[in-house]
């Protein structure tokens, strides 16, 4: 009967499903070598966020911790295990396993790193309803440096989302008009930053979109994100709240 609840509420809710981004913030101190300034790679640092709805209502908490960092200077991969956890009991929901590359300064995204979530904020969990989800397209990019009015490329992907042989989405998203807005002190129960505020626009080809905000800080990678409805409300929050080196 879960699985079936689970179905009914998709097929009802595909049109308003929000695929947000989840950048994952990998997060150290200043080594030689690194890559990314805003990424530096290095074995087994984890870093703990929480995500909130539109009501403020925690929805889960995610642990994301950095393995297998191979190479040096401006050539460097990793492999990122990202847990998420209920926010009550602190059960594990589901965990996944992320590559990323970093080349001359420049951080690749992979666009599987997206994480499913309805209208309400709340994760779609793809192992307990039985659905799979293929998503292919482009690298999401982040520079080294950052600089107020810095425009960034756009990207391009496709998410198919089936149960056996029914096809219950098959849509492509774009990320475009990402620029470096603002620069801004974020306070969090994980310190205080110097951020770099960068928005942008993720627009399907069905006419929806929607508005995101995402906050970074040297060394420490994303502090925060929100996505918004056209109209400029709320839809959800996450926060950097803890960083263990």
């Amino acid at each position: 009967m879960k699985t079936f609840e689970y179905l009914v509420t998709i097929k009802s809710h595909t049109m308003k499903a929000l695929l947000i981004i989840v950048l994952v913030s990998i997060v150290s101190f200043k080594t030689l070598g690194q890559c990314n300034a805003f990424f530096p790679l290095k074995e087994n640092v984890r870093y703990e966020y929480e995500m909130f709805d539109k009501k403020e209502k925690m929805t889960f908490k995610m642990s994301h911790t950095l393995k297998n960092v191979s190479g040096s200077g401006d050539n460097m991969t990793a492999t990122l295990a990202q847990d998420i956890y209920d926010p009550k009991k602190d059960d594990k929901l589901s965990s996944s396993e992320l590559n990323w590359k970093c080349e001359n300064g420049t951080l690749h995204f992979d666009m599987k790193s997206m994480t499913m979530m309805m209208d309400n904020g709340q994760e779609m969990n793809m192992g307990e309803t039985g659905m799979s989800v293929d998503v292919t397209g482009d690298q999401l990019d982040l520079p080294t440096e950052l600089t107020v009015g810095q425009t960034m490329k756009d990207a391009t992907y496709n998410i198919k989302m089936a149960m056996g042989t029914m096809t219950l989405m098959n849509r492509t998203y774009t990320i475009k008009d990402r620029k470096v807005e603002s620069q801004e002190n974020l306070t969090t129960p994980a310190g205080t930053f110097d951020c770099y505020k960068v928005t942008f626009v993720t627009a399907d080809n069905k006419g929806n979109t929607t508005k995101s905000a995402m906050w970074y800080a040297k060394d420490a990678g994303l502090i925060k994100s929100e996505n918004y409805k056209d109209d400029g409300k709320l839809i959800t929050r996450q926060l950097l709240v803890k960083i263990v080196k």
